[in-house]
């Protein structure tokens, strides 16, 4: 009898260790998966070369991020056509799956109204990036954020880059001339920031030094190539050999003006200015058929927005070594590039 108590208990002792040494594993098993986080991305556009290279940056620092913390980083992109109830639904999609952190390239600035309540209603931080929101609206929820540029200073640098050409060449900027520069505008999106404060420094700038403008044409054609190219077509129709300066809000209709000034069968090409630094427009730069441009850092961006990402999704805070103006803004400096220090951009690249 007491070996048959003997036995049973030594069995009752082995089960619950086995329970508990059971128990110990699973807890230890989960104390040494990797933490993970998950960001979602939605772009205003698929289609725009230069908020595809932010996106590509994005993504690429944040796995960096993962790899080097050994966290798990679960980041997906979805693009939103250009619509904003679009965007709205995949805004609330992230949000209904538990996304730490949701990062949004708005298609329309003005109007970020649901994306706010419902991060607000969640409690879900935001990050906005490229296009800047109403300052009242990124007002309206403490965890709110907002990473870009500031357009005025990208005017400024095309001023510059102008200035320094009608400086060395004026003569033979001004074909017709007639001391005055006849120029035209390839503005990016009617109503856009960016837009507005580029296309208004840019002529302030010019002028503000000394040298009187007139305006042929300002046209839209909404940061595209193709569009800028037909805009420019038909204005070449209207001025065939008067157009002395295009300054474009980026480079993609920058290059739009170019392609159209090639196909026009233009001898003597305008002053052509442009804002990003896409590889292509380095390119043209460094064989004088496009003045310069200014470089809004995609890179630096993509990697603001992903150390940005990561602090708020883990600690609840940005980073320390980032250093927010107002607690919510970033701003990327421009950079000027033209013929004077292409070569150190295109070796870079």
């Amino acid at each position: 009898m007491i070996k048959r108590r003997l036995f049973i208990f030594g069995i009752a002792i082995a089960v619950a260790g086995g329970i508990f040494g059971g128990y110990h594993m699973v807890q230890s098993k989960e104390s040494t998966e990797p933490q993970v986080i998950r960001v979602g991305i939605t772009m205003y556009n698929q289609y725009d070369p230069f908020t595809e290279e932010i996106r590509h940056n994005i993504e690429d620092y944040l796995a960096e991020y993962g790899t080097e913390k050994d966290i798990e980083v679960d980041s997906t992109v979805v693009y939103s056509g250009k619509n904003q109830l679009v965007q709205n639904d995949q805004v609330i999609d992230f949000i209904e799956k538990n996304y730490d952190v949701i990062c949004v390239n708005l298609v329309d600035r003005t109007d970020p109204s649901v994306i706010i309540e419902a991060a607000k209603s969640a409690d879900v931080p935001i990050i906005f990036f490229n296009r800047e929101l109403v300052e009242d609206d990124l007002k309206r929820f403490n965890k709110l954020y907002y990473v870009g540029a500031r357009p005025e200073d990208s005017g400024k640098i095309q001023g510059e880059i102008v200035i320094d050409a009608l400086n060395e060449r004026f003569d033979e900027i001004d074909v017709n001339g007639d001391g005055i520069i006849q120029y035209v505008l390839l503005e990016g999106e009617a109503g856009h920031q960016d837009a507005i404060l580029r296309s208004r420094v840019s002529v302030e700038t010019i002028k503000a030094a000394g040298y009187e403008m007139e305006m042929l044409g300002d046209e839209i054609a909404n940061w595209d190539r193709k569009q800028a190219q037909t805009k420019m077509t038909s204005m070449l129709a209207g001025y065939p050999r008067q157009i002395e300066l295009v300054l474009a809000n980026d480079d993609n209709m920058a290059l739009g003006a170019l392609d159209a000034l090639t196909e026009f069968g233009v001898q003597t090409y305008p002053l052509i200015v442009g804002v990003n630094g896409q590889e292509e427009v380095l390119l043209d730069i460094s064989e004088g058929k496009i003045e310069g441009t200014a470089l809004n850092n995609a890179k630096e961006k993509g990697r603001i927005i992903a150390e940005l990402s990561m602090g708020i999704a883990i600690d609840g805070r940005p980073p320390e070594d980032i250093q927010m103006e107002d607690g919510k803004y970033y701003y990327v400096p421009y950079e000027c590039i033209d013929s004077t220090n292409v070569l150190e951009y295109t070796n870079s690249q």
